[in-house]
């Protein structure tokens, strides 16, 4: 790629700091939101048990296989996908900049230090982005392809019709994000094996959230999952919400009158923001909220440090360009489906 530069190639003085863009990177890695599992290539397994026991009455007799006991465990292989973000650099545009002051001298010589320290630094965090958009938003073809073919209905384990118009609307991505993992997949820890509709908990009945609304659309949320979940002392659950609701949030609590309730706990000037005791991160989804235990929704990766590692090196055959590439390979998934809430399921 040619470097884009808009404006004048003489300047006499300018402004000492370059104001740089404003990226969202990916802080679902970096904090941890979720389970980022590293180590993993294509074909990984990922396995689950659980236990089934039933009780009888006591007797001095020996030991018989009743069956009362069920241990079970299944393992699904999950193919990740490996993809890259890569271009050439031609800095030849930035002649007559404030860029050139930092160009070595030499007709040969264009990498301006400068250029690389104030605008090519911002590959990562804008790559980042890209990432954490992945995780949140975004199905591939295939994907969304089978999520339409799911028969739309009302009730508990069936896909709304709702769910699958926001599916067909996400970004056509290179691996699924977890909504859309959630919505349709091939575990088979699932109580009907292999590919289809997810074993996820449905709101049966939701409507459009906006600042009036937001409380009483999360007390759904609440109420409707487990309750195992919702009381669970061993890994806290959270509720995955998209950036948005902070905004609507903090206006619902705030609002003017007779009718004010807070309805969320928000600490820290919205640093941190719960709803009965259940934190909310905000991430960016899209239609779509997620009440689950963080460790049940996980991002296979190969290393997360390839996030944020950049090749960069002189082009070949005396070419006055320097290349730049990223590759990753990860993908989203989920165990515990039965316990994983998804409010437009």
């Amino acid at each position: 790629m040619a470097v884009t530069f808009l404006g004048g190639t003489t300047n006499q003085t300018e402004l000492l700091k370059i104001q740089q863009e404003l990226y969202a990177e990916s802080f679902t890695i970096r904090d941890g939101l979720i389970e980022v599992d590293e180590g993993h290539k294509s074909g990984s397994d990922v396995y689950e048990s659980s236990v089934e026991v039933t009780v009888s009455a006591a007797t001095t007799a020996g030991v018989t296989a009743t069956g009362d006991i069920a241990l079970n465990a299944n393992k699904t292989s999950v193919s990740l996908v490996s993809y890259q973000f890569e271009d050439v650099i031609d800095e030849n545009s930035l002649k007559g900049t404030r860029f050139e002051r930092s160009m070595k001298a030499g007709a040969f010589n264009i990498d301006s230090e400068e250029f690389d320290r104030e605008v090519l630094i911002q590959v990562a965090p804008a790559i980042g982005e890209v990432v954490e958009g992945y995780i949140w938003n975004g199905a591939t073809t295939a994907q969304k392809a089978l999520i339409a073919g799911l028969a739309p209905g009302a009730a508990q384990g069936s896909i709304s019709a709702g769910a699958q118009t926001l599916a067909a609307a996400m970004p056509t991505n290179l691996f699924n994000s977890l909504p859309a993992t959630i919505l349709y997949n091939a575990s088979n820890a699932k109580v009907t094996p292999g590919a289809g509709i997810g074993d996820y908990k449905k709101i049966l009945t939701i409507a459009a959230v906006t600042s009036a609304t937001i409380a009483g659309e999360y007390a759904k949320i609440y109420g409707g999952a487990p309750s195992k979940v919702v009381n669970n002392i061993v890994e806290t659950p959270c509720i995955f919400a998209p950036l948005g609701d902070k905004q609507l949030i903090m206006i619902a609590n705030n609002a003017v009158g007779a009718a004010q309730q807070v309805n969320f706990l928000v600490e820290n000037g919205g640093a941190r923001i719960s709803y009965n005791g259940i934190e909310v991160k905000f991430v960016p989804l899209v239609g779509f909220r997620i009440l689950a235990i963080p460790s049940y929704l996980k991002l296979l990766m190969d290393l997360t440090s390839d996030v944020s590692s950049l090749d960069i090196g002189q082009m070949a055959n005396g070419a006055r360009q320097r290349y730049i590439k990223n590759i990753q390979t990860a993908t989203t998934w989920i165990v515990g489906q039965k316990y994983i809430t998804l409010y437009g399921g």
